[in-house]
């Protein structure tokens, strides 16, 4: 039987199962790895970052390589074992005692009971399917970790910037504070908290720098380039809201999440292993051709020349043997039937839990983007002018400031927190969220009620 199958239709699944619909143009023959390496220098989007990955990823090379494993395995199961050659020879001293007899040759074959070759290479085939599911899961995994990384790497880059234009603001009402406290028009303690500020907002952008190299590396990783390599200026996503509702993400989780394919390829392999276990409680026979030959003692005369044919088979009377080995098969099917349950029960789980911290992210990205933040803003360049019009305090200037600047930096963890909860959603859900095709909908069952 032959699983292999052609390259395209193997990248449009495993694309599919990674949620990656939205990029995979960038997966085509058309991106060479020196191109693909160079946007990376330049400044790459998520697909770029996604279909270099594919190519690099040792964890998706492993993953490539246990499936071809298994596939091959199938070859070795379902077939006969080797024959067994058997050559016995008498020295001359030997054969006086020995009826003259000087060689001897056997040929076996041993052919197992009729139909667990068969039962074997379900089995085989059951793990196969168990491994191509995994390798699909590994490839979601890495493609998760990119998304999530890139976010977060989005995020730090962000707050760098927003660190240091408030750094150079703070700068600005330093010099006021100073100039301001020189001239007696200001207290001490405004120059004091002028210059706490402007040195914790200098280690905030050290901190950042610090954690910028650090996500960088754990991008790389990812990509499987060195922790130093250059990663570009990165490419923002548009927002994307999510258009299905809770109730269907379920529906898609248990339909398409890996895990719960895997979970039902594994009872397969389970009813598969159990019909073997019940097929080694048969007995295995055995057929061969005998050949001997013999020297009589006058050495003129012919040799004795005969031929035979052996029948043998294995007695399975080791009753409480087989008897275990059948039990044993059918708890092994039990417990993967529940494991299977448990991982419905799980995804389920996870959706809801996804799912809400994704719609808060979202809820806190309004709140920011189109209240906090602008409101904020106005108030700092009111701030701004009573400072100039020595109308307020350089204390309110600085509190009015500081509130702006948390507030700019919580938009930017909100919208990134977004991007990564929804990144966990749609690997959970095993397609794209943020896109509705009207004809692959999914459609929930409906429940009938009885007219009274």
């Amino acid at each position: 039987m032959n699983f292999v199958c052609p390259i395209p239709k193997f990248l449009k699944t495993v694309i599919l199962s990674a949620l990656i619909l939205y990029s995979a143009p960038a997966f085509s023959g058309e991106k060479s790895m020196d191109m693909l390496e160079q946007r990376l220098k330049e400044g790459p989007g998520l697909s770029d970052l996604m279909a270099y990955a594919y190519e690099t990823s040792p964890m998706i090379q492993a993953g490539r390589a246990a499936w071809q494993e298994s596939l091959e395995r199938y070859r070795v199961d379902t077939a006969y074992p080797d024959p067994e050659v058997l050559l016995t020879y008498w020295p001359q001293s030997l054969a006086n005692d020995l009826d003259k007899k000087k060689f001897e040759a056997m040929i076996a074959q041993t052919i197992p009971f009729p139909g667990k070759l068969s039962a074997q290479g379900e089995a085989v085939k059951a793990e196969a399917a168990v491994n191509r599911f995994d390798l699909d899961r590994t490839v979601r995994e890495v493609i998760i970790g990119i998304r999530e990384s890139f976010h977060e790497l989005l995020y730090i880059r962000d707050a760098l910037k927003i660190a240091k234009n408030n750094q150079a603001l703070l700068e600005q009402i330093r010099t006021i504070s100073e100039t301001a406290y020189a001239g007696n028009r200001s207290a001490l303690i405004d120059v004091m908290k002028a210059q706490s500020q402007s040195a914790q907002s200098g280690y905030d952008e050290i901190l950042l720098k610090e954690l910028e190299h650090t996500e960088t590396a754990r991008l790389n990783a990812l990509l499987s380039r060195s922790p130093e390599a250059p990663l570009g200026p990165l490419t923002a996503e548009s927002y994307r809201p999510v258009l299905f509702p809770l109730e269907d993400i379920f529906f898609l989780s248990e339909k398409n999440r890996e895990e719960n394919k895997m979970a039902g390829a594994e009872i397969k392999k389970s009813e598969a292993m159990a019909k073997v276990a019940r097929f080694e409680t048969f007995p295995e026979f055995k057929l061969g051709l005998l050949y001997e030959s013999s020297q009589p003692e006058d050495r003129s005369a012919p040799s004795e020349d005969m031929y035979g044919v052996q029948f043998g088979m294995t007695l399975p009377i080791r009753f409480d043997k087989n008897s275990g080995r059948v039990e044993a098969a059918k708890a092994a099917l039990e417990k993967t039937k529940a494991m299977a349950q448990s991982r419905v029960n799980e995804t389920r789980a996870l959706v809801r839990e996804n799912y809400f911290r994704m719609q808060n992210a979202e809820r806190l990205v309004f709140l920011y983007r189109d209240k906090l933040v602008p409101e904020a803003a106005k108030a700092v360049e009111r701030a701004d002018v009573w400072n100039r019009q020595n109308q307020g305090s350089i204390t309110d200037y600085l509190e009015t400031q500081s509130v702006w600047y948390n507030f700019q930096l919580a938009l930017a963890r909100a919208k990134a927190d977004y991007g990564k909860f929804l990144a966990r959603l749609e690997g959970l859900a095993g397609q794209s969220l943020t896109k509705k095709d009207e004809a692959a909908a999914p459609v929930a069952p409906v429940q009938t009620q009885e007219q009274p």
